[in-house]
């Protein structure tokens, strides 16, 4: 395993607990981490010798949901990293949201990885948003991806593919709103027209 390029620690020197700049070093260990070698704080510039002992991370099986389908992975983690329901997880590629844990046989809001049998999220770096399409005698549904904090405002036009839509109403979880800006993760429908386009000859 390849020595890290920097590393949390306190500094003896000024007491600073921030980044450590490493010099060299090496990194060992079979049942933990162990990592010896120099390093330089970047809060005031001393350098000294290190010993750094972790847990060895573990390989949690994880069960992504996005749109229709269920993804089976795995995420690293420590072993005494705790996981949280409705908590973010950091991975590599967009966000996602842990909806639920198995640990044991049961189903804790929060557990420590090494007791974790597997880790339920869904993505959340994108979300549906639903339309309802006003096409004249009929209505139709549509739904547009977006991502979480992206707003729509109520007397914008937003593109539907083949259709441009004005946005004349927004119903949130506990609210209809027919002016202002609502994000996307707060929506349970948008409400619009189709507007024809005008061609000048």
């Amino acid at each position: 395993m390849a020595a890290p390029s920097a590393l949390v620690l306190k500094c003896e020197s000024c007491g600073v607990e921030g980044p450590h700049r490493v010099l060299r070093g090496k990194v060992g260990g079979k049942d933990e981490i162990v990592f010896e070698g120099v390093v330089k704080c970047s809060a005031c510039g001393a350098v000294r010798s290190v010993t750094t002992r972790e847990p060895k991370p573990l390989e949690v099986p994880l069960i992504m949901s996005w749109m229709d389908r269920s993804v089976r992975q795995t995420i690293e983690m420590g072993p005494n990293e705790v996981v949280v329901v409705g908590e973010e997880l950091p991975l590599a590629e967009g966000r996602a949201i842990v909806t639920a844990i198995e640990s044991k046989g049961k189903r804790p809001k929060q557990a420590k990885a090494s007791e974790v049998d597997a880790i339920w999220a869904k993505r959340a770096d994108k979300v549906w948003v639903a339309f309802s399409v006003n096409m004249g005698n009929r209505t139709v549904p549509r739904r547009v991806l977006a991502a979480p904090d992206e707003e729509f405002i109520v007397g914008d036009i937003v593109d539907l593919g083949r259709d441009r839509v004005l946005v004349h109403r927004i119903r949130t979880g506990h609210q209809t709103l027919r002016e202002g800006t609502v994000p996307a993760e707060e929506i349970v429908r948008v409400y619009g027209r189709v507007v024809r386009e005008r061609t000048t000859r």
